[in-house]
């Protein structure tokens, strides 16, 4: 293996190997450095794609008990068994299945793969420690793709067994009788939407005054109300003042009640924090900013210092996989010397995969208003769509807030099971600067239930067809 290339990546997570396979696709001499046994990041092992795993074992466990309504009828299908080892397994081998495919790309791509902890220690040069051995590299360029980890809070012990991160949840081997999830946010109202259907009763305590703080108010209660369908309790503006593991038991005292409530699993989703620890950042000069993540020039996702650039979640850019993955393509393409447009963060699509799921992009309305910006606000529901109603996922809207003197999309807000396939043609949209009125003439396929948004759009314009 070489010890010289034109670009080192540390991190192989979506940004990371993304980065470095396109790197190598535009004729580069590409290594890639992960400290982990696997390879595809927090996303591929133990974040977005294990937790989709168990939300899709517990939407097929929700409608196994509904076999009856369309017709087919199976022996006991009126009270369906989980079977949790097998939910566990299944998730496993997703996994397994994934990662092995992005060993494939590396080797298919010709990126070499080097284990070890990797840290910068001077322009150009990166240190790779496997288990104690040390081997420098030089490059021409680095990409920082270290991405971020579950958040602690200093008052809470989290012991990895009652008192849990998304990064531990893994572990459990039963379904709990009760769990508190702290912080009601994307990671934990998706563990709460999967366990609630479970059978688990969850406590989601949140301190914002809505579950889903970033998201419009209407989605999030929506949301909310479904979450309540879900054996899920739902408390927002809440703090606690303590949580400890008492046995197999964590008692948590919330703020304004007197008595101690005791549950069997808390889970703590409050937010990720950036990798950006022992990578050398200091010996080049790199400061962090007043958040503790790195700051580089968004028109390149270069650092101060020349040749060396960050992207994914060690940025105060969206921590997403796609948004990771965007930027790193962008910055290889910069690396590469070619020109780009700049990534507009409003047309970066966001989803929740809970049941059902929330998409959106853009500005939500509360956002509007507070900016002073003038807009108008339009409503379409999926039980208006007959495809919606054949498929039974009729629930939620679209909802479309647009620019009434030009008819720019200024936000899209979609409550449904299945907003996080739709958004994307809000995403491309809005890249292509499309109006309401170009989008409601688009031609939808009929029955489909995408065609709602040809609807919304009609809707926004104040002509609704089939409402």
């Amino acid at each position: 293996m070489s010890t010289n290339y034109d670009l080192i990546v540390i991190g192989s997570g979506p940004a990371g190997y993304e980065g470095a396979i396109y790197a190598s696709q535009l004729g580069m001499k590409v290594a890639l450095v992960e400290k982990e046994q696997w390879l595809g990041g927090t996303c591929l092992n133990v974040g977005c794609i294990p937790a989709k795993s168990m939300l899709q074992s517990a939407l097929m466990y929700e409608k196994a008990k509904k076999f009856a309504s369309y017709g087919v009828k199976i022996a006991g299908a009126d009270n369906p068994e989980l079977d949790f080892p097998q939910v566990n397994k299944r998730r496993d081998e997703i996994v397994k299945t994934m990662t092995n495919g992005v060993g494939f790309l590396m080797k298919k791509n010709k990126v070499d793969v080097i284990r070890g902890f990797g840290s910068i220690v001077a322009k150009g040069q990166v240190e790779v420690n496997a288990d104690g051995k040390k081997t420098n590299y030089t490059c021409k360029n680095i990409l920082i793709a270290t991405g971020s980890r579950a958040r602690h809070l200093p008052h809470i012990k989290v012991d990895g067994k009652n008192i849990v991160t998304s990064e531990e949840i893994w572990a459990f081997d039963k379904v709990p009788e009760t769990m508190a999830v702290l912080g009601g946010g994307v990671i934990g109202c998706e563990f709460a939407s999967a366990y609630g259907r479970y059978g688990t009763k969850v406590t989601i305590l949140e301190m914002a005054e809505q579950i889903c703080p970033t998201e419009d108010h209407e989605t999030a209660a929506e949301l909310t109300k479904a979450l309540k369908k879900q054996n899920c309790e739902v408390l927002t503006s809440t703090k606690t003042k303590s949580i400890v593991a008492k046995g197999n038991k964590v008692e948590v005292q919330i703020e304004g009640e007197n008595s101690v409530r005791t549950f069997d699993k808390v889970l703590l989703s409050v937010g990720r924090s950036p990798n950006v620890e022992n990578i050398g950042l200091e010996k080049v000069g790199i400061k962090l900013d007043e958040r503790g993540f790195i700051p580089v020039d968004l028109k390149t996702y270069q650092t101060n210092i020349a040749g060396i650039y960050a992207v994914g979640d060690v940025l105060s850019t969206p921590q997403l996989a796609h948004t990771g993955s965007a930027e790193a393509l962008y910055a290889v393409d910069i690396i590469a010397g070619k020109k780009r447009h700049p990534i507009n963060y409003l047309t970066n699509p966001a989803a929740i995969y809970t049941y059902p799921e929330i998409a959106s992009i853009g500005h939500t309305e509360n956002q509007l208003k507070k900016s002073g910006r003038a807009y108008k606000a339009a409503k379409f529901p999926f039980s208006a769509v007959a495809k919606a109603r054949i498929d039974d996922i009729a629930e939620g809207f679209v909802k479309i807030l647009v620019d009434p003197k030009y008819g720019e999309v200024l936000g899209v807000h979609i409550v449904n099971t299945k907003a996080s396939e739709m958004i994307s043609e809000f995403a491309l949209g809005n890249n292509l600067e499309m109006t309401i009125e170009e989008l409601a003439h688009t031609i939808h396929p009929h029955p489909t239930v995408s065609e709602i948004i040809k609807e919304a759009a009609h809707a926004a314009m104040g002509h609704p067809i089939n409402m």
